[in-house]
């Protein structure tokens, strides 16, 4: 607790209903009496989840009537166009025919995007049960199941309980501690306090207004951000260091993993891109080198890197190609004896290539079957014990076709500079 703070129990909340009355004038729509009794919960809320200071309780209050709607949105709504969807979701409904189905059917949708996922069991009404809900919006099964074990609630088996007007505050509160929130709030720093609630920063410009709005409104200045320098450097974490990472694999300079740790990688790629932009190489991320990161300047390449071919990476030694040629051979050889046992195996019939088009008749005739009978593991063995050629000649060609990809790529991230690695 800094010296700005005081003890939750101490705080004077006196204003806080007013305040709530005040910018959530119809709070009460769709949860009757939900108002007076977040007013009259707060303190305790307030002491139980250290909320130490009335900035915090404006920067919690902004996230909370951001998600919420300020009570208008206690619950999410999925009862969406079909044009809607495909813009929402556009990988699940690239086409209007795809999102028709779901259009209008809040349920059919909640478990067709949210199933898979969050904790969520396909096949169930998971998706349905545990949308978003409550002043944070909590959704999907492991959501609810972490809101509950914090506040000793059975939300799994009783999910509306966090639209409970007895419980709406207290989840909404211990949902944003769980978050990791807090810390960066007592900080002031509005734009963590998103990222660790929402996971992104959607809707942060308005989450600044609402903060706002709360801090006008129980008369509180912002807290004093603590004195930094506001560097990246070696053993800096969190997702600022991520977005770093990012940018340098955007521009061309190796990180290794994108796990938001300043580590050796790191440095050293922050390094490479201060040197080629003629800045002191330091290996720390300062205003310079940040200014740096926004021009779209990709990592130079000497003329002989960018000319280099495959046998020029062999002749270096390159492991990666080693490893792809490799591939290649053992394509070739199961293909070359895939098409030597199809061979065979026609001159006891009618000739390879009639025996080549019966298998594809078959194939393309059982196809149609396989879509309509769930136990085709027998016709599979079946046709594998007789053409057993063929799935050698196919596999043979797919391991042709990825040790070329691998070489490609290499040949490509060489002479990018991208990846240094052999």
């Amino acid at each position: 607790m800094t010296s700005d703070t005081v003890s939750a129990s101490a705080l004077d909340l006196s204003g806080f209903g007013d305040a709530l009355m005040k910018l959530w004038p119809q709070g009460d729509k769709h949860i009757a009496g939900l108002r007076q009794a977040m007013g009259e919960q707060m303190p305790a809320v307030a002491a139980k989840w250290d909320f130490d200071s009335l900035d915090i309780i404006a920067i919690f209050m902004g996230q909370v009537s951001l998600e919420c709607g300020a009570g208008l949105e206690v619950e999410e709504n999925l009862n969406y166009t079909a044009k809607r969807m495909m813009a929402v979701w556009p990988s699940r409904f690239p086409t209007l025919a795809s999102a028709m189905p779901y259009a209008g059917n809040p349920r059919k949708l909640a478990n067709k995007v949210y199933n898979g996922r969050m904790g969520n069991r396909t096949g169930s009404d998971d998706g349905w049960n545990y949308r978003g809900r409550g002043g944070t919006q909590t959704t999907g099964h492991d959501g609810y199941e972490a809101a509950g074990q914090a506040t000793g609630l059975d939300l799994l088996n009783d999910p509306g309980l966090v639209n409970d007007i007895r419980f709406f505050l207290e989840t909404a509160a211990a949902d944003f501690v769980k978050c990791g929130c807090l810390p960066f709030a007592r900080k002031g720093d509005i734009d963590s306090v998103t990222h660790h609630l929402n996971g992104g920063f959607t809707g942060l410009s308005d989450r600044k207004v609402w903060t706002k709005k709360w801090r006008a409104a129980l008369a509180v200045q912002p807290a004093p951000k603590p004195a930094a320098d506001g560097v990246l450097r070696l053993g800096t974490k969190g997702f600022e260091v991520k977005a770093l990472q990012q940018r340098l694999v955007e521009l061309n300079y190796a990180v290794g993993a994108i796990d938001g740790k300043f580590g050796r990688g790191t440095r050293m790629a922050v390094i490479a891109l201060q040197l080629d932009r003629g800045l002191p190489g330091t290996g720390e991320v300062d205003a310079a080198t940040r200014e740096a990161l926004q021009r779209d300047l990709k990592k130079p390449v000497s003329e002989e890197r960018a000319t280099a071919t495959a046998d020029d990476l062999r002749q270096s030694g390159s492991e990666t190609v080693a490893k792809a040629d490799n591939l290649n051979w053992w394509g070739k050889l199961l293909t070359f004896t895939g098409v030597a046992g199809g061979g065979g195996h026609a001159a006891q019939k009618v000739g390879l290539i009639d025996n080549v088009k019966d298998a594809t008749d078959q194939v393309q005739t059982i196809r149609g079957v396989v879509e309509q009978v769930q136990d085709a593991g027998g016709w599979v063995v079946s046709v594998l014990q007789t053409y057993w050629w063929l799935a050698l000649i196919a596999v043979g060609i797919a391991g042709v076709h990825f040790g070329g990809a691998i070489i490609r790529q290499r040949l490509a991230d060489h002479r990018d500079a991208f990846n240094m690695s052999r």
